[in-house]
């Protein structure tokens, strides 16, 4: 380096030698340009123009000048005038009419649309029939292959797909043609709900129309999945076979079979991860694949899941391939076998049954491997050993004389795991086996017990009137459609149709209450239906995957998209024909998992707000579990299921539905308040006018009956129903007293409202002429409690005493005034009661390798309040199945430092579908717990300093943000009352 161009640090202090602006070149430019100056007259037209001989001489000058600095094999020009007009910019900005549908991968010309293996205008004709149309969801833990098993289907409906890559055909990369989205593609899971219609046949040749809904399986978008069995009557659950029958496995289950009554089939997934990298020996795979079936029956009452009656099928997707044991025998022993002996041939292929000198037996004897290992099994292992290790010129002749499968000189030169894919497609044909055991359920019979579980009353087999569910709000290819199910009648195009939202359906009736030994109450739906609008569709298309197929209309059991309704509601609704006045409603969907996890966002810019709302409004409409709230300090407020969740919903705002910068807080969570002991004592609310009296006591609901009223084993409609029986049960299973199971009024968000008063001493004529104002009250009060406008939950409300001046004839003016005391009631009630603070706690499920359970306990441990209550050991694994507690407020990062501290050796999900809510620890009104600043709260002051903290938040201390102004009694009762408590020592 030349130390006299560049000082000790290499900055250039000198004149570079290659520097293309050197000083003479800059010294003859400037040289030529003064000629130029120098040699123009300077002479103008009569409309002050240069002459145009002056200005071909000041031309000829400046590039003369140029073609000094550059070489002679450069062009260049020079423009005296201004060729753009004054409103073209100098910079036209890029205007591009599909930005807006950069996030989403769909096929939009026609000619990108996958070619049919089959008659379009037959498999049109085949959805006239409901009889021949299924409807399907495809559910499972996350990773287990629910969108790969969907590619199969597709690659056996549609030929030549568009925009296949070299690695997908190869098998090196999975299609997944249902993840369409930019999230799903760059993180490599499904997020949102996707489906695909097409024609299908079974191992008879029968052909079935099938809608396939693909749902996601992180727990985050649990949501997503809980609309894809609302809409669907079967249920694939798949499952990973070395992960096995997993606790997300068993909810899924429960929640589709018990609480749904959907029929339920289950295909036992990844057997290749069995022989390629658990490496086990055929009897070993065999008796992993019988534990999980096992597992399975443990939890099923009515239905025996088998192998051998078509509801549990094996795959291996990755590779390309399922099969039933109906299907492998059809395919390769129907030939060697009677037709009336294969059937029992099949039965006999499962269990502990063995084979040994042509006879069939339960007994072991000598040998030592059961028939579906000597069937099914050791084939399939000798077909991934024979691929892997032989030659390929002996491979070619073993499967031309065993399978009649011809290899090509371009398959013999494919790598093992691409050749092992295509023989095992070759070997397995096609999902006929899969279609088969699908179409065989009595469908009919699972279609009315599912509808009747969720309309409010139940209707005729006979019924022809038009019944639809709107089940989402869905941004299918860039456009706003609506996904419906129909279950009655049809919908053309043009139509008009009443849309009923159903939020507008009575909060206290639960969509699927597994407890069905009470009859439903019917509903006057005439006043609902004034408030539902009447709309017009204007579009109808079959789902695809990435394209959409027109129809002019749409018959009974069909699910499709619709456009026209988007508008008319928010997260699900009732779809009839107009004319209908008397008909069921959808209640709202059960999106099994409550939202507690929140942020707060505003506008970067102030002045969009009105672009922020109109964001939010969206993805109120594209993500059904979402909650929007605005606080009344004008925040706007964020409710999901998790981070994930929270993650996309941000992304999705920011870039495709707001399409502007947000501010963001701090994760938060939602808290509950209740109270821990019993009222210390009868304080009475009153009037302004001294009119009314009210007095309200509280104590805490039992834990088991909390349990029952948060899985909706108890609800407002049992209790309205049969007062007797709920009673009863009250009595015998929760240990009421005889007074409180008799006149309890209503039950909402796990607390209870009991009219206590005696007949003796209060007039019950006058309380049940109130009773509606009262309940009113009631409802209010537990929306928001005293100590941070958060929900109440837990909590038994006891009407003491309600006294009204006689004098006073002026009904209305009292049922006005009632409402406000009895919510001022509750909350005196509650505060004399030990409030407490409760915090929502994640259940986490943690699947990670034996050796790294010290370092998952560890990390479960730096979390406060984290605590493990089950380690299950996945029998025929090296893998553990890890159930843990962490509150939601400390679960910030968890998954990140879980993967960082084992390396990607363990992953985990975390939940709110049990709603557990513990109590936080301290004083919640103790005003000298010490609140340090810029430090983590002592653990005996956390409760006091959660609900400061949400209270400055929400702008409801009067003091600053650093206010000690927190909840009390004195803010609900009169001063001098107060006083006296405080003179007891009772505050």
């Amino acid at each position: 380096m030349d130390e006299d161009l560049y000082d000790e640090f290499g900055n250039l202090i000198g004149q570079d030698a290659f520097d293309s602006d050197s000083a003479s070149d800059l010294e003859e430019t400037e040289r030529h340009f003064n000629q130029s100056q120098e040699s123009s007259d300077k002479e103008f037209d009569d409309d002050g123009n240069y002459l145009d001989n002056e200005i071909e001489n000041s031309k000829a000058l400046v590039s003369g000048a140029l073609g000094t600095v550059y070489d002679s094999d450069v062009e260049v020009l020079s423009e005296s005038e201004d060729r753009q007009s004054k409103d073209q910019p100098i910079v036209e900005p890029i205007n591009d009419v599909n930005a807006h549908l950069k996030h989403l991968v769909y096929t939009r010309s026609n000619n990108d649309i996958p070619k049919m293996r089959y008659d379009p205008e037959y498999f049109l004709g085949t959805l006239h029939a409901p009889e021949r149309v299924r409807n399907i969801s495809v559910v499972g833990p996350l990773h287990s292959g629910k969108t790969s098993l969907v590619d199969l289907l597709v690659l056996d409906a549609f030929k030549k797909i568009p925009n296949m890559s070299k690695n997908v055909k190869l098998g090196w990369k999975p299609l997944k043609y249902t993840d369409n989205t930019k999230l799903e593609i760059d993180r490599g899971i499904s997020t949102k709900l996707n489906g695909i219609s097409f024609l299908a046949t079974d191992l008879n040749d029968k052909s079935f129309a099938l809608n396939i809904l693909d749902t996601p399986g992180h727990v985050d978008f649990i949501d997503e999945m809980a609309v894809g069995i609302s809409a669907c009557d079967l249920a694939i659950i798949c499952i990973d076979a070395v992960e096995g029958f997993t606790s997300i496995v068993a909810k899924l289950f429960d929640e589709c079979k018990n609480r749904r009554k959907m029929g339920v089939l289950f295909v036992i997934n990844k057997i290749d991860r069995l022989i390629l990298e658990m490496r086990l020996p055929p009897n070993e795979a065999y008796l992993k694949m019988k534990q999980i079936v096992d597992e399975i029956n443990e939890m099923s009452t009515d239905i025996e899941y088998c192998p051998t009656k078509n509801n549990v099928l094996f795959a291996s997707t990755k590779l390309g391939f399922t099969f039933s044991i109906k299907e492998f025998v059809q395919y390769y022993y129907s030939s060697k076998l009677p037709a009336e002996k294969s059937q029992g041939f099949c039965q006999r292929l499962w269990g502990d049954i063995y084979f040994e000198k042509g006879k069939f037996s339960s007994r072991r004897n000598n040998s030592k491997t059961p028939t579906f290992v000597e069937f099914i099994l050791i084939p399939l292992y000798k077909i991934f050993t024979n691929t892997l290790a032989n030659e390929r010129s002996t491979l070619a002749s073993l499967m031309k004389s065993n399978f009649n499968i011809h290899l090509g000189e371009s398959d013999l030169t494919l790598d093992p795991q691409p050749l092992l894919r295509n023989i095992l497609r070759q070997i397995f044909r096609s999902q006929q086996g899969l279609v088969d055991s699908l179409v065989n359920f009595d469908n009919n019979l699972i279609i009315d017990n599912k509808l009747n579980l969720s309309i409010t009353h139940k209707i005729n087999k006979t019924e022809t009137a038009l019944l639809a569910h709107a089940l989402k709000n869905i941004d299918y290819g860039g456009e706003e459609w609506s996904l419906v199910r129909i279950y009655r009648g049809s919908i053309t195009k043009g139509m008009k149709i009443r849309v009923t939202d159903s939020s507008m359906v009575p909060t206290n009736h639960n969509d699927f209450a597994t407890n069905n030994n009470l009859q439903k109450q019917e509903f006057d739906t005439e006043s609902i239906l004034d408030e539902s609008t009447e709309s017009v569709v204007t579009d109808i298309v079959l789902l695809g995957g990435r394209f959409t197929t027109p129809v002019s209309e749409a018959f009974e059991n069909q699910i499709v998209l619709i456009k026209g309704i988007y508008s008319s509601f928010i997260k699900s609704a009732t779809i009839t024909s107009v004319q209908e006045i008397r008909i069921p409603l959808f209640f709202p969907i059960n999106y099994i998992s409550d939202s507690v996890f929140k942020v707060v966002i505003e506008p970067y810019n102030p002045k969009e707000l009105p672009k922020l709302l109109d964001g939010l409004n969206k993805v109120s409409k594209y993500y059904p579990g979402i909650k929007i709230k605005i606080e009344e300090s004008g925040e706007h407020i964020i409710v999901g299921n998790g981070e994930l969740y929270l993650d996309c919903v941000l992304y999705d705002l920011r870039n495709n539905y707001a399409n502007m910068e947000i501010k963001i807080s701090m994760p938060l969570t939602i808290f509950s308040e209740s109270c821990s002991s019993e009222s210390f004592a009868s304080i009475p609310v009153k009037s302004s006018n001294n009119m009314i009296e009210i007095s309200i006591g509280v104590e805490p609901l039992p834990l088991n009956l909390i349990k029952d009223l948060s899985e909706n084993n108890i609800s407002d409609e049992e209790l309205n129903s049969n007062k007797r029986q709920m009673s009863k049960l009250l009595r015998t299973k929760y240990d009421w007293d005889s007074l409180e199971a008799r006149n309890v009024w209503t039950f909402n968000n796990c607390n209870a409202f009991i009219d206590d008063t005696l007949e003796d001493e209060t007039d019950k004529d006058k309380i049940n002429t109130y009773k509606k104002q009262i309940i009113q009250g009631f409802h209010w009060a537990i929306r928001e409690g005293p100590l941070a406008e958060e929900p109440i939950y837990g909590v038994k409300f006891k009407l003491l005493k309600l006294m009204i001046d006689d004098e006073s004839q002026d009904t209305a003016l009292i049922s006005t005034q009632i409402i406000p005391l009895i919510r001022k009631a509750c909350y005196v009630g509650l505060l004399t009661g030990k409030p407490t603070v409760l915090e929502p706690i994640y259940e986490v499920q943690v699947i990670t390798k034996s050796n790294l359970i010290p370092i998952v306990e560890e990390v479960i441990r730096k979390r406060r309040g984290g605590r493990i209550y089950r380690n299950n050991n996945i029998g025929g694994s090296p893998l553990s199945e890890i159930k843990a507690q962490i509150p939601v407020i400390d679960s910030i990062g968890f998954e990140v430092d879980l993967r960082l501290a084992t390396r990607g050796g363990a992953m985990c999900q975390l939940h709110f579908w049990n709603k557990i809510w513990r109590e936080v620890p301290g004083n919640v009104m103790d005003k000298d717990a010490p609140i340090p600043k810029l430090k983590p709260a002592p653990y005996n002051s956390l409760a006091r300093d959660f609900v400061m903290k949400t209270r400055r938040r929400k702008g409801l201390t009067n003091g600053g943000f650093m206010s000690n102004d927190g909840p009390t009694l004195e803010s609900y009762i009169a001063s001098d009352l107060y006083e006296q408590l405080v003179e007891g020592e009772l505050v």
